[in-house]
């Protein structure tokens, strides 16, 4: 019996050591109340357990308060995650581009892996914002008009490759 009552004691001694130490590293602010809290409850688990260990009881709190029992559902459409994922990335992108370069992007497209882990391609439409869309007119060798009106936009290109890790070959603007 003394035996228990030292070990006991050695228990509730390393307890308050340990909630001593800790506070005495954790800085001033507001997440300390929150820590004295959850190392109260610790030193209080410390004293109790061995008294209730003793006592040796076995409570079934959902026999004795007659608990339903609640089914909860963990089913959560992958699609609709991905969705969410690439229209985040697709108005993150359209935000930067039109604050930053000063473009307007009228069409984002962002292809990727079957796992949604890489981005394989991103085909985008931009235009200057303060210039108006003009229907394109096509007048003589359709290759030649082609050329002289796209552009290739590299500052936004080393922008997108850099951050959202694509090869620059497969960033295209229509």
């Amino acid at each position: 019996m003394i035996e228990f009552f030292r070990s006991w004691c050695e228990g509730i001694i390393v307890a308050v050591m340990i909630s001593i130490i800790i506070e005495t590293i954790l800085p001033e602010g507001n997440h300390k109340k929150y820590v004295k809290v959850v190392i109260g409850i610790y030193v209080i688990f410390t004293i109790l357990n061995p008294i209730l260990g003793k006592l040796n009881t076995n409570i079934d709190f959902s026999k004795q308060l007659d608990l339903a029992t609640i089914e909860t559902s963990t089913d959560v459409s992958t699609e609709n995650i991905r969705d969410l994922y690439v229209g985040g990335i697709k108005e993150t992108l359209k935000h930067k581009i039109e604050e930053e370069f000063g473009y307007q992007v009228n069409s984002i497209t962002i292809a990727y892996d079957a796992k949604y882990e890489n981005i394989e391609k991103i085909t985008m439409s931009i235009q200057d914002s303060n210039v108006a869309q003009v229907e394109k007119i096509e007048i003589g060798n359709q290759q030649e008009a082609q050329a002289q009106t796209k552009k290739d936009y590299p500052d936004i290109r080393n922008y997108i490759a850099e951050n959202y890790e694509v090869d620059k070959t497969k960033i295209i603007f229509q």
